[in-house]
């Protein structure tokens, strides 16, 4: 969900994603050559009036040209230098949205165009005006709030920033202001339009989300993309949407958006409403840069990336697999480990891992190698004790719901950097936890290697859990108290 956007999705709070000062690689080196702004423009949601548009990451106009803030129709009168430019025109391709199983929409030509917006606060409009700058084969502009003093409004700076589509644009990328771009990374969305020109592309999941979860999943799977999760906002720090997409919305929301609804939870009703099913990068091609949140979003911590590419050799390939959708999710969040279960259900449901595995007819498995592993690492209190074995387990269920033969091995070094965020945002909420993690997080990620070898030995050995009952799933509560009604280590 949008970083600077204050709301629930479904219940969920609105996180974004920065590095933590733990992470893997400094974000400060993201800027590809290939023509990314610096590393230090990015900020946050919102300023410069613009375009009228709908949608998920902000908004920002470009400088001299305020066009009004209204309907749809204003994104068709564009002035040229406000969108995307028509240079970046690329050949598309079906065959990679077939496989990707994506529905179409709506028909694109021969080639496609990018457009791009930056939306922005008018606080961040330096940061924001030298993101766009870095992407000016797009014709990049800054779309600012419309009215900043009416107190936070993601949802009005993304409508602005969706209706600056060009006006001969098939696609079109809206990036908040606080995120730092990938090495090449015009040239990977290029490259992603042409492999999947009918899907809609989030370029980013927050580490402690459900589709930062989804993230770990496909990179156990060594996949590319995988589809966002059903139930949870769209991730909206970066967005890449087809231009059917892209009128849908600015149809669907009116031009004077008042309330506070964020805009990733707009963006994930109105797509899923369409049945269009948004697909994630693995890694992710932009960070959340560090920096205050204008909106309050500080009291959920680091707000970083599930996997991002700069943080490892292996590199994205924009038309490499797209992995199967889980439908069991392994989330760390405050330290506890929650099982999110989407099979068969209206809404996702949610479950402890000793509830899980016990339902599962695995109660006690791992508790012996589990238990060695732990003790080797001498935690100082019970509590940080019990989070060692959270982290244990979290990677163990990870490798035993990984389909067979799908698995790298647990050293690969992009496994290794999501095993890194499931420790450091799976603690990220909680100061207490959070500062212990970082000062430990080589032994914490090297615990959770063993629980992730222990996972795959004993699913060869055992074979993955069978899905639960449907009448013992439909019992469990809904996954979306996650977030108002944590479980919590203290109430193990």
């Amino acid at each position: 969900m949008t970083t600077e956007s204050v709301g629930w999705a479904g219940g969920a709070p609105s996180a974004g994603g920065v590095r933590s000062t733990g992470g893997v690689a400094s974000a400060g080196s993201a800027l590809s050559a290939g023509g990314v702004g610096s590393a230090g423009g990015v900020g946050s949601a919102g300023s410069t009036p613009s375009g009228a548009g709908v949608s998920s990451a902000g908004s920002i106009p470009s400088a001299g040209s305020t066009p009004s803030i209204g309907s749809a129709a204003s994104a068709a009168s564009t002035p040229s230098g406000a969108g995307v430019s028509s240079a970046a025109s690329i050949p598309s391709a079906g065959s990679a949205a077939s496989r990707a199983g994506v529905a179409p929409a709506g028909g694109l030509g021969s080639a496609a165009v990018i457009s791009a917006a930056v939306m922005a606060h008018p606080r961040r409009a330096a940061q924001a005006a030298e993101l766009a700058a870095g992407l000016a084969g797009w014709g990049a502009r800054v779309v600012t709030d419309p009215a900043p003093g009416a107190g936070p409004g993601a949802l009005r700076t993304a409508r602005a920033a969706w209706a600056a589509v060009a006006p001969d644009a098939t696609h079109h990328v809206v990036l908040q202001d606080d995120v730092v771009p990938c090495r090449d990374f015009a040239a990977r969305v290029t490259d992603a339009v042409r492999e999947l020109p009918d899907a809609p592309l989030a370029l980013y999941a927050n580490w402690n989300s459900w589709n930062g979860a989804a993230t770990r999943a496909a990179a156990l799977q060594g996949a590319a993309w995988v589809p966002a999760v059903p139930g949870e906002w769209t991730p909206s720090l970066a967005l890449v949407l087809p231009r059917a997409d892209v009128e849908a919305l600015l149809a669907a929301v009116p031009a004077e958006v008042t309330g506070p609804e964020p805009d990733d939870t707009v963006l994930a009703r109105e797509l899923g409403r369409r049945g269009r099913r948004v697909l994630i990068p693995v890694p992710h091609w932009v960070e959340h840069a560090d920096g205050a949140s204008l909106v309050g979003n500080d009291v959920y911590g680091p707000r970083h990336s599930a996997c991002f590419a700069d943080d490892t050799a292996e590199g994205p390939d924009p038309a490499g697999a797209v992995a199967a959708a889980p439908d069991v999710l392994v989330h760390l969040f405050k330290g506890r480990v929650q099982l999110v279960l989407a099979a068969d259900t209206p809404a996702p449901r949610r479950v402890s891992r000793e509830g899980y595995l016990r339902a599962a007819g695995q109660e006690g498995r791992g508790r012996g190698r589990s238990a060695r592993a732990v003790a080797a690492l001498r935690p100082p209190s019970g509590l940080l004790g019990a989070l060692c074995e959270e982290i244990w387990y979290a990677a163990y269920l990870m490798a035993l719901h990984t389909p067979p033969g799908r698995a790298p091995a647990a050293g690969g070094d992009r496994v290794r950097l999501c095993l890194r965020s499931l420790v450091l945002g799976g603690t990220a909420d909680r100061a207490d936890l959070r500062l212990w993690a970082r000062h430990r997080v080589g032994p914490l990620v090297a615990l959770a290697e063993d629980g992730l070898r222990a996972g795959f030995d004993d699913r060869e050995a055992y074979g993955r859990p069978a899905p639960l009952p449907p009448e013992r799933l439909a019992a469990l509560p809904d996954a979306t108290l996650i977030w108002s009604r944590p479980l919590m280590l203290e109430e193990r």
